[in-house]
């Protein structure tokens, strides 16, 4: 990204994440800054967590450095990708943990900016700022050097986040949106579905997503995604989305907002809105979803984690199939920056804090 594009989409975050938000936000997804060399904030006690009655919260893991994406290792502990330093400072580890014990060990170091990590068929899968890298799980659980898969993808100077295996053994990324005139640059602001076996020709899901950061698959098969629309529109910034992917599926981004509202600085009319499919659900502008799942308890609900707000919402999803509508209400308070959310093997749910390094794990305890 060269530096004037840079400046401008600098100043243009100022504009709504404001002075204090600014930084963390920078920190986590734009590259506009390096990583201070001052102390995390200090990680809220599990008791400090605000959560619905009949749930508690745990903690599992503290001391982590800028955690991205959790998965469920192939040795039975959690396997967790993470900056450990500045984001440009190509320091990226993955970290196996005991979720138990709180024990770790280093799988993999010296990676740039791991934003996502999946495992499929004895491969671990990194994405690496604008590239796709693959590395063969051993026996041990030890992983072999990295090696690209693809390389220079379509990138707008943020993360193309995490990455997500399908039941029928796809892995689904993104590729964030770059805008070409009033226009989707070729390649980008697009969702992706490869297969481990031939990665080279991956097939388009959707289109029309600027940060398609965050996805999950429910359990009727269906793929789902947040939306980080921080590109400015005609009267501030929109929006930001929960939206449910139909193959095909173009979402409107740049000339279409929200909820196929037209942006006329890039070209939107109602009639192009029109075209483009609804999201699920909206969040405020600037909330920063950067992690979705379905949770444990009750598969009509998703959970999202709105990185700038501190906070966890469940969206009821009704009914089933194509035109599902959500219903959004609070969840999880007291955190600093969500950031990536994970069912694990008991039933419970795990919650990383980018900006405090901590994990939690929330356990339903509905009463008799």
């Amino acid at each position: 990204m060269n530096k004037t594009l840079l400046t401008q989409r600098c100043g243009a975050m100022r504009a709504v994440a404001g002075a204090g938000l600014l930084l963390l936000l920078v920190l986590a997804l734009s590259g506009c800054a390096r990583t201070p060399a001052t102390p995390p904030p200090s990680a809220p006690r599990p008791a400090e967590l605000t959560l619905p009655e009949g749930f508690a919260a745990e903690l599992v893991a503290d001391g982590l450095n800028g955690p991205t994406q959790m998965i469920a290792g192939p040795d039975g502990r959690l396997w967790v990708a993470q900056l450990n330093g500045g984001e440009n400072d190509g320091k990226g580890q993955v970290l196996s943990i005991n979720p138990n014990t709180g024990a770790r060990r280093v799988q993999l170091e010296g990676l740039y900016k791991p934003t996502g990590i999946a495992v499929h068929s004895g491969v671990l899968w990194i994405a690496s700022g604008r590239d796709l890298l693959r590395a063969n799980i051993g026996a041990d659980a030890s992983v072999a050097p990295p090696e690209p898969a693809l390389t220079d993808l379509p990138f707008n100077g943020r993360s193309n986040g995490v990455l997500t295996v399908t039941p029928h053994g796809e892995i689904v990324y993104t590729t964030s949106g770059s805008r070409l005139g009033n226009s989707a640059a070729p390649g980008s602001a697009t969702l992706w579905a490869l297969t481990p076996q031939d990665p080279t020709n991956p097939r388009p899901l959707a289109t029309g997503l600027k940060g398609a950061y965050g996805h999950t698959v429910d359990a009727l098969g269906r793929i789902w995604t947040t939306e980080i629309g921080d590109d400015p529109i005609d009267d501030g910034y929109p929006p930001e989305e929960l939206n449910l992917i139909v193959v095909g599926a173009d979402f409107g981004w740049p000339q279409c907002a929200g909820d196929r509202q037209p942006v006329q600085r890039y070209g939107g009319t109602a009639e192009r809105c029109a075209g483009t499919r609804a999201p699920v659900a909206l969040f405020p502008p600037g909330a920063t979803p950067t992690g979705v799942a379905v949770t444990p308890w009750d598969e009509t609900i998703l959970l999202v984690a709105l990185w700038n707000r501190g906070e966890v919402v469940q969206v009821k999803i009704t009914p089933e199939g194509d035109n599902a509508v959500g219903e959004v209400s609070p969840f999880l308070t007291g955190l600093r920056n969500p950031q990536h959310l994970l069912v694990w093997r008991d039933g419970s749910l795990l919650v990383s804090d980018f900006a405090t390094g901590t994990i939690h794990r929330i356990v339903h305890k509905p009463e008799n």
